[in-house]
């Protein structure tokens, strides 16, 4: 594999390759929790935060915040924000906890890490969180902040730092090598979570993609192949930093594997190493907040996180403009990121908007323009793999991607990217009462023929939103 490029189109959904005979093998189903042995654990504080109203947040999400110290109660909302559980159902006489955070099947890839130091109620060092339980595991006590910087390439002036992390075979286990797309939407559901809340309680947020592999992975103990660091959650904007200090913890507590037996995708472990970085040579580009903000009603995103669901039940009723602009701006415009935002494009497929005419749109100097007139929701559901609920959505939101001139680690970050401003969507759709589900499962290049996109353009995810 020489190029993302190539794992895309090679990943590629066809109306063919999704009738091919695969069975899953339910004695293999892989755990939805990383669970460590002998470890110490800290109990966290239920979710209490004062938040400020989704769509307020939404629109301000690249505006500029306080830089400051995380409490204990503070850290636990953001622990709960990315990865908590939400919502308990018993599946076949077993208990499954839905997050707050989206994922493709239900198999929650993701693991979610700390860096913390100067929490009177916490010893200084890297912890795990443990969603099952709402705590963190201690893996190694210390400050490990210098290294951190070295790893990063970043000053870090707060006291909390996350790492989201990905195990590709939870998600492999299903989805095969096309999983590590899944891994990647996932891992921008979470840090869009992230950045949401810390922005609603008036702290900075950046979501970082661009830091050492190799060092980080050793720093949170895992092996860089079939579980490797995607993205790094700041309360502060990263500042470029050459540092040379590295020292690692020698020792790391063991796991309990996910899986009974091994599921490996040598394609995924390559194409993810295709994207690593083993220097600081590189610039940060973190984008600045429109400085339009409309007055809006909506509900406090505390609120929003507890009852985001992935719905499908939508109805067809018209939405009003107002809801239709209010989705499309609060969430689509910017997002605070290191990867040069923006790297995705978008089209939207709407029917039913009051005052807006049936069709396929997409945004040019801020402006909405049309490209196709017509109702196109019976043709998005069949692209969708004849996902019947996604014609009765009011909007279809298409993330596409240019691959020209796009290495790898710009490959991740506009997948990641196009995850963010999902969860963005789901986020804003749930606070006005309407509904939001992710899709990434599409007939590839028929989608890009229907879009008139280029040969090196390609689809990368769909959400839809609909009224409820």
């Amino acid at each position: 594999m020489e190029n993302c490029l190539e794992y895309h189109r090679a990943t590629a959904h066809t109306f063919g390759s999704v009738r091919r005979p695969h069975y899953l093998d339910w004695s293999n189903y892989p755990s939805p929790y990383k669970f460590y042995r002998d470890v110490r654990r800290f109990k966290l504080l239920p979710f209490n935060a004062l938040t400020q109203e989704t769509l307020d947040t939404l629109y301000r999400l690249c505006g500029e915040g306080a830089t400051e110290n995380l409490s204990l109660q503070e850290l636990s909302n953001l622990a709960f924000a990315m990865n908590g559980i939400t919502k308990v159902e018993n599946f076949h006489g077993e208990e499954f906890g839905f997050r707050t955070t989206p994922s493709a099947g239900a198999l929650y890839p993701f693991e979610l890490y700390f860096f913390v130091r100067d929490i009177p109620e916490l010893p200084n060092g890297i912890y795990h969180y443990q969603p099952y339980d709402h705590s963190l595991e201690l893996l190694s006590e210390g400050n490990y902040f210098e290294s951190l910087q070295t790893a990063l390439c970043s000053t870090v002036d707060t006291n909390v730092v996350a790492v989201i992390t990905a195990i590709y075979s939870r998600s492999a286990w299903k989805y095969r090598t096309r999983a590590y797309r899944y891994c990647l939407l996932d891992a921008g559901h979470m840090a869009g979570n992230g950045v949401a809340y810390l922005k609603s309680v008036g702290l900075d947020a950046t979501a970082v993609s661009l830091f050492k592999d190799e060092p980080l992975n050793r720093l949170i103990g895992v092996d860089g192949k079939e579980e490797f660091a995607l993205c790094v959650l700041m309360s502060q904007r990263p500042a470029l930093y050459w540092g040379e200090e590295f020292t690692p913890p020698e020792t790391f507590p063991g796991s309990l594997p996910v899986v009974r037996k091994p599921i490996v995708y040598s394609e995924i472990e390559e194409v993810h190493s295709l994207g690593n970085l083993n220097s600081c040579k590189f610039y940060r580009n973190v984008p600045a907040s429109p400085e339009y903000f409309p007055e809006t009603s909506s509900l406090d995103l505390g609120k929003t996180l507890f009852k985001r669901r992935s719905r499908r039940e939508f109805t067809g009723e018209p939405i009003t403009f107002e809801q239709f602009r209010f989705l499309i701006e609060s969430s689509l415009l910017c997002f605070p990121s290191d990867w040069g935002f923006p790297l995705t494009n978008f089209y939207l497929q709407v029917k039913n908007v009051e005052g807006l005419l049936d069709g396929i749109y997409t945004i040019k100097n801020d402006q909405l323009v049309q490209v196709y007139n017509g109702d196109f929701s019976r043709e998005m559901a069949f692209l969708c793999l004849g996902q019947g609920f996604v014609a009765y959505a009011n909007v279809n939101v298409i993330f596409t991607c240019s691959f020209e001139n796009l290495n790898c680690r710009r490959y991740r970050g506009a997948v990641m990217e196009a995850g963010a401003l999902g969860e963005n969507l789901y986020l804003s759709a749930e606070s006005m009462e309407l509904g939001a589900c992710g899709i990434g499962a599409f007939y590839d290049f028929d989608l890009q023929s229907f879009l008139s996109l280029d040969g090196r353009e390609l689809p990368l995810y769909v959400v839809s939103v609909g009224s409820l």
